[in-house]
């Protein structure tokens, strides 16, 4: 079986969502959700939500995946109890920090890790499952392959199958962030990837990827073994999120029935999809390629207009009639004896319950109650979830009064109702965690609640075949990050750098083994950004060329999929963490460090963000382009000058501007069988004027990004830290940015 998952950004999406058929609902409340600009839903909302799910045996599942600081985390045991306690299914989880407190504090409720994890391979599927993820919602830049490689590993996964798509690998975009602070790690991104840029002097919408489509290759989805699909739309309409869900719902039905038996699309089914919020184009997005200008929508994207009379039949098919429960009532009223009704399922007789009148029935003297009357007012089900299939009444001439009938209908609605809410909860043992987490966590006990400790427990890696790096703090002061060959060859002889970490166009070069032979600074490898079967093994290859080269002190890795392949390897030099394995908040800093050697630091955050963390392994990047993007799809491809089939251009940056001049550099990263573009911000992040304060807070260690900086920029920019670091007066007259230290992130 599979599992069909619609979204929900209010109450009507919700109730047309279930009613059209989706097996479960994923929806936010009024905190943690990464739509900040969708309705979302109230407490009382959602836990109204959760029970009518359960009604039907549907499902809700709650998004808390955002990114979350240190005061947000002290608050996530109140928002969650009331919907845990009510029996909420699962929770989404992007922060590994929510992720271990959720373990720890909520032990039994089910997690998912979020899309915006970025999990790309059997090896981050793996390293959450050790970590006790219920279900991964896998990377869209998959290939159907890649997901058969996973889903074959026995992880539970889930895929999209419709709706918007990313340029950038989810959780990996910091573009909006940069442009004005609203971080789409937190919500808010403004999608810029939707505006146009220039190629030389060519306009087009470059990063505007196409909307998902994948109804005529659902057959190929299920045969892949994903188990949840997943419709892409919270920021959209009730109608949307019925009209597309009844859709997917028949033809995944029809594959169920038919194993083997390829469905036929009905045209008016396609155009029904086009017309409901779809752009000017449509795709099935990366499941059958890598990477294609037939998925950017070079024109701008603009939403069909909905027809207003197919959005009415929608609303008043799946919204404005709500789902009922259907059952069957018997009534019973014989003279001496209290009256009885019993209502029960209708498919399943072993859900039932009774309720008796208080006082005997009389006989009925001048007027004996009729069995049509007493039908009539039983069926009035009115405003609850339930509708009449069969109604049997025995009577034998006595009176019973409306009221009473009235009283004993309410009575076992209500029962009936709570009876399959708790029949669809957890079992006893599960329930009684519940007394036991107000118990310990409620009350006076905010302390507890507040201050979740990172436990042995929780590390699934410290054993005796994994041993975690307990080093103290790094072994270098400054670090520095070079993309071109010519820089690398600039820092390597400079003292104020002791630590060089090259990319993969350096030591790809020839004679960069030859050079480092005689270095005294610590030399580390940039490991590709994102691990994928299907760079599985150049990822491997480089991985046994820094374990043969005792020159080479370690590897940065951009995920945790990485760090497990590394250990799979036995690999035993030192592995660092890059700037993309976020530690917004303590815990997941605490859990980043036991395992690293050391920690980028996120580059959203402020500098009072940072006064909370322990700073003991914390590298801070003082310089840098800020990468904004990483992508599948590749602009030179778009433009039709693949580095792939024009050799001089590989590695070589090209320049997207938007409208305003702003020149944005993208850089290439391409091999045979994958493309990568990185997309840097058009001005380096300098925080000079804090280097003081950073220190006062602890921080020692410090990197500096080089990415298209000539010789002459990167003698400017260190000789200026030199300077600052020295006490001196120095230079930085060069246009930079420090927002986010400053103002952070909302």
């Amino acid at each position: 079986m599979v599992e069909l998952l619609a979204p929900a950004g209010e109450y009507n999406s919700f109730l047309g969502a279930i009613n059209a058929g989706a097996d479960a609902v994923y929806l936010a409340g009024n905190m943690y959700g990464a739509r900040a600009s969708a309705v979302n839903f109230s407490d009382e909302e959602l836990i109204k939500a959760i029970k009518y799910a359960h009604l039907f045996g549907k499902k809700v599942y709650l998004t808390v995946n955002t990114l979350t600081k240190n005061e947000e985390l002290e608050k996530l045991y109140d928002f969650l109890y009331p919907f845990y306690i009510n029996g909420l299914d699962a929770v989404i989880v992007q922060d590994m920090g929510v992720f271990l407190y959720i373990k720890e504090v909520f032990k039994d409720l089910d997690i998912h890790v979020s899309t915006q994890a970025a999990v790309t391979s059997l090896y981050g599927a793996k390293f959450y499952e050790n970590l006790g993820a219920k279900r991964i919602v896998l990377a869209r830049e998959l290939t159907l392959n890649e997901i058969k490689d996973i889903t074959n590993g026995g992880i539970e996964t889930e895929c999209f199958i419709h709706g918007a798509m990313c340029y950038s690998y989810s959780g990996m975009c910091l573009f909006s962030s940069f442009l004005g602070g609203n971080s789409g790690n937190r919500g808010r991104c403004k999608g810029p990837c939707r505006q146009p840029y220039k190629v030389d002097s060519k306009e087009a919408y470059y990063l505007s990827l196409s909307d998902m489509n994948t109804i005529e290759i659902i057959d190929k989805l299920i045969n892949a073994g994903i188990y949840s699909f997943k419709i892409e739309g919270r920021l959209k309409s009730p109608s949307y999120a019925a009209g597309v869900t009844s859709i997917y719902r028949k033809y995944i039905d029809f594959c169920l029935e038919n194993p083997g038996v390829k469905p036929v699309i009905d045209k008016k089914d396609m155009d029904f999809l086009k017309m409901l919020y779809s752009r000017t184009s449509t795709g099935h997005g990366y499941y059958e390629r890598t990477s294609s200008a037939k998925m950017i929508t070079f024109e701008k994207g603009s939403y069909a207009k909905v027809d207003e009379s197919l959005e009415k039949e929608i609303i008043e098919k799946y919204i404005n009639k709500p789902k009922k429960v259907k059952i069957n009532l018997e009534f019973i009223a014989i003279k001496g004896k209290p009256a009885s009704l019993k209502i029960a399922l209708c498919d399943n007789t072993d859900i039932n319950v009774s309720v008796f009148s208080e006082n005997i029935i009389e006989k009925g003297e001048k007027i004996q109650s009729d069995e049509d009357e007493v039908k009539k007012q039983l069926i009035k089900l009115g405003n609850t979830v339930f509708e009449s299939n069969k109604t049997n009444v025995k009577l034998d001439g006595g009176f019973v009064p409306v009221g009473i009938i009235k009283q004993l209908r309410r009575q076992a609605c209500e029962m009936l109702e709570e009876r399959l809410n708790e029949n669809d909860l957890r079992s006893n043992a599960y329930k009684k965690s519940y007394k036991d987490i107000s118990g310990k966590y409620a009350g006076n006990s905010n302390s507890d609640k507040k201050n979740i400790k990172i436990s042995k427990n929780n590390f699934i890696y410290d054993s005796d075949n994994v041993n975690l790096q307990n080093v103290n703090n790094s072994s270098y002061r400054n670090i520095a990050f070079v993309k071109k060959y010519y820089q690398f060859e600039e820092i390597l002889n400079d003292d104020f750098y002791d630590a060089l970490t090259v990319s993969k166009e350096i030591y790809e070069n020839d004679t960069f083994f030859e050079a480092i032979e005689k270095c005294n600074k610590k030399i580390y490898i940039e490991l590709p950004l994102i691990l994928r079967k299907l760079n599985e093994e150049s990822f491997k290859k480089t991985v046994l060329k820094v374990s043969e080269n005792k020159n080479i002190n370690g590897v940065f890795v951009n995920q945790y999929d990485a760090f497990l392949l590394l250990k799979e390897m036995n690999f035993q030099k030192e592995i660092c963490g890059n700037s993309n394995i976020y530690s917004y908040n303590s815990l997941s800093y605490e859990f980043n460090k036991n395992l690293f050697k050391t920690v980028l630091n996120p580059t959203e955050l402020s500098l009072n963000d940072y006064k909370s963390f322990d700073k003991e392994k914390m590298t801070m990047v003082l310089y840098g382009k800020a990468r904004l993007m990483i992508s599948a799809n590749c602009v030179l491809k778009t433009c039709d000058k693949c580095s792939k089939k024009i050799k001089e251009n590989k590695y070589e940056f090209v320049d997207l501007k938007d409208r305003l001049g702003v020149d944005f550099k993208v850089y290439p990263d391409c091999d045979e069988m994958l493309c990568f573009n990185y997309i840097y911000n058009s001005k380096p992040t300098s925080l000079h004027k804090y280097y003081n304060k950073l220190n006062d807070l602890g921080i020692s260690s410090f990197a500096f990004v080089f990415t298209d900086e000539s010789k002459k920029d990167i003698d400017r920019v260190t000789n200026a830290y030199k300077a600052l670091f020295k006490g001196n007066e120095s230079d930085f007259s060069f246009d930079y940015t420090a927002y986010h230290i400053k103002n952070g992130i909302l």
